[in-house]
Formats: C-alpha cells, sequence, structure tokens
C-alpha cells in the first residue's frame, strides 16, 4: 500500500502533461498551460520517504 502513494502522483503527473500534449495540439493552450502547472506543482510536493542504511 506504501508504493501506491509514491506511483499515484507520478501516474496523475504523465496523465496531465498527456493532456497538455493534446490540448497543444488542438490549440487549446490555456489548458495546457494549466495542465502543465498541474503537473509542475504535484511533482514539487513533498513526499516522505526514509532510507535505512546499514552499519558497517
Amino acid at each position: 500500500m506504501y508504493y501506491f502513494w509514491l506511483i499515484a502522483p507520478l501516474a496523475i503527473v504523465i496523465y496531465c502533461v498527456a493532456r497538455a500534449i493534446l490540448d497543444i495540439r488542438s490549440k487549446q493552450y490555456a489548458w495546457a498551460v494549466f495542465g502543465l502547472i498541474c503537473a509542475g506543482l504535484i511533482l514539487m510536493m513533498p513526499m516522505e520517504m526514509t532510507i535505512d542504511l546499514p552499519v558497517p
């Protein structure tokens, strides 16, 4: 279940970017910019990660 919260935002970002590309091709530039801004904001969202390194 933990990996779902790491993969879900990436899937949303991929959808936003793909939709923005389709909007650019159909000359709906305002929606394309909105989609790219949403993707950027999701990528900048902080995610909590813990990395356990073994003690030598």
